[in-house]
């Protein structure tokens, strides 16, 4: 049954509520709120109201309730904000060269960065992962996850946590939508462009590593038109 609207604005405005005694009294990450009792009498709520509302900020990282230390205000981070957008893009199969379009951009952006901060270790670990594609293409084997680890060791060096998040939803989002026969694969070129995105990385040289990845995704892209084609004439039929 779906929830009364004027009931949903009520809790959604009990939230923006919170929200600003926060801000207005400047709690800090660790701070308690004071008692349900004394936030409905402040705030002119209902208990019920108020513990919804309440439930819905913990969901969010907003809060911890802790059973017997009350509720928390806690450390601001994106976790459920990108939980969220991995639920979403999720139903919108539709988007997929959108959603690449943007790794992509990402990807050509930081590349710079890579080239410029990657240690001896970094470019170890990436030959290490490179080693285990190799073995798989040649053996005709898909390699997804070797393939996703790649990509999340090339930008470590980064250091921007966020980004590698991003990139996890991205690629958990790509293979969520994607059919397993919709699309024939190429491993063993696939392994090669990622040995030419590793190789101008070794020799500090960006634009040839932005033209790798180029080619890479480009490959990607055009798997991913025909899986978005291949989808719709079906549902033409």
């Amino acid at each position: 049954m779906a929830m009364n609207l004027k009931v949903e604005s009520r809790y959604i405005a009990v939230q923006e509520a919170i929200k600003n005694y926060i801000i207005k009294n400047k709690l800090k990450p660790g701070d308690r709120l004071p008692t349900e009792q004394e936030l409905t009498r402040q705030l002119g709520v209902s208990r019920t109201s108020l513990r919804e509302a309440l439930k819905a900020l913990q969901a969010l990282g907003i809060l911890d309730i802790k059973p017997g230390e009350g509720t928390i205000v806690r450390a601001f981070n994106f976790d459920a904000i990108l939980k969220s957008l991995l639920y979403s893009l999720c139903f919108e199969s539709t988007e997929l060269l959108e959603i690449l379009r943007v790794r992509e951009a990402l990807e050509l952006y930081f590349i710079d960065w890579v080239v410029e901060k990657i240690d001896e270790e970094g470019l170890q670990k990436l030959q290490y992962i490179l080693s285990r594609m190799e073995e798989k293409a040649r053996r005709g084997q898909l390699f997804d996850e070797e393939d996703a680890a790649f990509h999340r060791a090339l930008f470590a060096p980064v250091g921007n946590s966020l980004l590698l998040r991003l990139f996890d939803i991205f690629w958990e989002v790509l293979h969520r939508l994607r059919e397993p026969i919709e699309v024939e694969r190429d491993p063993f070129g696939s392994f090669k462009r990622h040995q030419e995105v590793f190789r101008a990385v070794k020799e500090r040289d960006s634009k040839r590593a932005k033209s790798a990845l180029a080619e890479h995704f480009a490959s990607i892209r055009e798997r991913v038109e025909k899986a978005v084609n291949q989808r719709k004439y079906r549902k033409e039929e």
